[in-house]
């Protein structure tokens, strides 16, 4: 076996007030209600306790996981015909445990579903979740493309929004939340894209477990004053590592990318296999898309600018709602999943840009949305020399999930690349 090259490493300084800070915005989700979305920061706090849904717990639990499953089975949807994680969502919601508190039992009463769509499924489990719980919804769709139009039209959905909100919860809305709220969450926006851009030095400084873990404050709470603070403080960390030529796994005999969902209930598999080979999996679309980004028409992502920086001067509403529209549909990448177009030209430059000898690619048959296109994309990546392996599996739904099928795919394709497993 070739001499394998061996890189310091050093614990994550950042890892212990990550998992703090989750607890924290979680409890204040509990207590308060405090929104994920900046649109629904012009609120304030609310003062009625929210549970679910439980997706983490679920998630760690086997049988939990199929119960909710079974349970959107027997309520005549069937598997495979949805998202797999809206799938086991609509289980437990119809099980009466979304809105259940665990410790005894009691229910919280819901005033209203709101959903920032970025696929049908999304939407649709918005509007039944409204149906089942009788309360009003609303879902602000996101068009995949549309340019201007597009643009134009999300910034009056968003009014529309508003004047929904304050309709139904009988709570005045507040500008002066709504702009910070928006700043805030542009900001931590574009550091998530600093941080995931500091992994394309060799070596790496994080792995895909770690991205994963570490944006989760994003999605909880990324509008927050201490989300950004925590998010300014990784990027100095990740930044200090660069420059210190820390590795995330102390080897790397390839570099991966990942695209598509990750198997949540299994998260862990498919890096610790490549990891026994010293590869190791850099991050990809899920992986980066919580960050704000700039996307050439060629499809290279580059972190788009501090808010400072845009030009943009946010005095009222309506420039608000513009700003936050435009970022919707230019800078998401999240709200234009569906973009085939654009995928072959994104997974190549994501490759190259990242030093990647090589792709996993999900066939997800839980999430139509990211495995459409991703064949084709695969023949552009094999003739610039990156190496491809596709596996199906479900990112929400371990009935699909085969651990000797995902073996037999990936084992020869890591071969593939010139790798044996590395020596205990």
């Amino acid at each position: 076996m070739s001499v394998v090259t061996r890189y310091p490493t050093r614990p994550l300084e950042f890892w212990g007030r990550m998992k703090e800070l989750r607890r924290n915005l979680n409890r204040r989700a509990w207590e308060t209600r405090n929104p994920p979305y900046p649109l629904l920061a012009g609120l304030g706090e609310w003062a009625r306790r929210l549970y679910g849904p439980y997706f983490t717990v679920a998630m760690r639990n086997p049988e939990i996981l199929l119960q909710y499953h079974e349970a959107a089975d027997a309520h005549g949807y069937p598997r495979g015909e949805m998202c797999s994680s809206m799938h086991h969502y609509m289980g437990e919601l119809l099980l009466g445990l979304t809105t259940m508190n665990p410790s005894n039992g009691e229910s919280s009463p819901v005033d209203v579903v709101v959903e920032v769509e970025f696929c049908n499924s999304v939407a649709k489990t918005a509007q039944i979740a409204g149906e089942v719980l009788g309360v009003p919804h609303f879902v602000l769709d996101v068009p995949q493309e549309g340019g201007e139009a597009a643009i134009k039209y999300v910034a009056a959905r968003l009014h529309e929004a508003v004047d929904f909100l304050t309709k139904a919860t009988g709570k005045e809305y507040h500008d002066e939340l709504l702009v910070e709220a928006v700043k805030n969450w542009w900001e931590q926006g574009v550091i998530i894209a600093k941080i995931c851009m500091a992994n394309q030095a060799v070596p790496a400084p994080l792995d895909f477990r770690m991205l994963q873990e570490m944006r989760v404050p994003s999605i909880v709470g990324g509008h927050l004053p201490e989300v950004l603070a925590y998010f300014e403080d990784v990027l100095a960390e990740i930044n200090d590592r660069v420059h210190d030529g820390i590795s995330a796994t102390g080897v790397e005999t390839a570099r991966l990318v990942y695209e598509g969902e990750p198997m949540f209930y299994a998260e862990n598999f498919i890096p610790d296999l490549c990891q026994r080979y010293g590869a190791v999996i850099l991050g990809g679309f899920t992986g980066f898309s919580r960050g704000v980004w700039d996307i050439s028409p060629e499809g290279r992502w580059a972190p788009a600018p501090r808010f400072k920086d845009t030009g943009a001067v946010l005095k009222n509403r309506d420039d608000t709602m513009e700003f936050l529209a435009r970022c919707y549909v230019n800078n998401r990448p999240l709200y234009h999943c569906a973009k085939l177009g654009e995928k072959s030209g994104e997974y190549l430059h994501r490759a190259v840009d990242w030093k990647c000898q090589g792709s996993i690619l999900h066939l997800d048959v839980g999430c139509r949305n990211q495995a459409a296109g991703m064949l084709e994309a695969a023949q552009v990546l094999e003739a610039h020399d990156i190496a491809t392996v596709a596996y199906e599996s479900s990112n929400g739904d371990a009935r699909y999930f085969s651990p000797h099928q995902v073996t037999d795919r990936l084992e020869p394709f890591l071969e593939r690349l010139g790798l044996r497993p590395l020596e205990d």
